[in-house]
């Protein structure tokens, strides 16, 4: 599981299991951080559009969650040599 350093990431009162392996990315690295790759592409594909209603927004990201977040996109989105190689230093 990857996580930042945010506080609420806390891990001090919470046992982890041993199948659990938590990669910590470095501090004031958002560009590292998967979540923050996921809604970079989708505000490119949001900017630029207008709605008529909050109603119509929320359509129109059902829509492109629905069309364009699969397993094959994500792994695109956010494959990083740095979580593939942190991966790899916890097993090694």
């Amino acid at each position: 599981m990857i996580i930042d350093n945010s506080g609420f990431h806390s891990t001090k009162n919470i046992e982890i299991p041993d199948n659990i392996k938590l990669i910590r990315i470095p501090p004031y690295t958002p560009e590292l951080n998967p979540c923050e790759k996921v809604w970079q592409y989708l505000q490119e594909r949001f900017k630029n559009k207008t709605f008529e209603n909050i109603k119509e927004l929320k359509k129109w990201l059902h829509q492109i969650v629905k069309d364009e977040i699969n397993n094959e996109n994500i792994i695109s989105i956010v494959k990083s040599e740095f979580y593939i190689n942190q991966f790899k230093a916890h097993f090694n």
